[in-house]
């Protein structure tokens, strides 16, 4: 698995797919190389910082969100999601976003800020 630092295009069974930067993608080692050698992806062991569950960390980032879904939200379970193409001041794994605590703050959803509190928040 690797981040986008660049955006990225890859062609995928025959159709050109985009991916922006801060996108988490998975592709096969070879291509991935060559991506990496031109400075567009990172594998994702130099994304994540101690603490993160991978797992934990793509469904806070919503990588799966429709594109019409721009604000972030919580889920049934409590799973807050993220989207790429939200305001980027709730993109917490770049510097310039705010913390997740803020964000579920901002949401109303104080109750779920221990769940998140010895990953994401201060």
């Amino acid at each position: 698995m690797y981040e986008v630092i660049q955006d990225l295009k890859v062609k995928v069974q025959g159709v050109v797919k985009t991916f922006p930067a801060g996108s988490i993608v998975r592709l096969p080692e070879k291509a991935a190389q060559m991506f990496v050698d031109q400075k567009k992806i990172k594998p994702i062991s130099e994304v994540m910082s101690s603490g993160y569950e991978l797992a934990e960390r793509m469904a806070i980032m919503g990588e799966n969100t429709e594109p019409e879904q721009t604000q972030p939200f919580v889920t049934d379970s409590g799973v807050l999601v993220i989207p790429w193409n939200s305001d980027p001041k709730y993109h917490y794994w770049k510097h310039e976003g705010q913390s997740v605590c803020d964000t579920l703050r901002e949401l109303g959803r104080c109750d779920l800020i221990k769940k998140y509190k010895s990953l994401y928040c201060n």
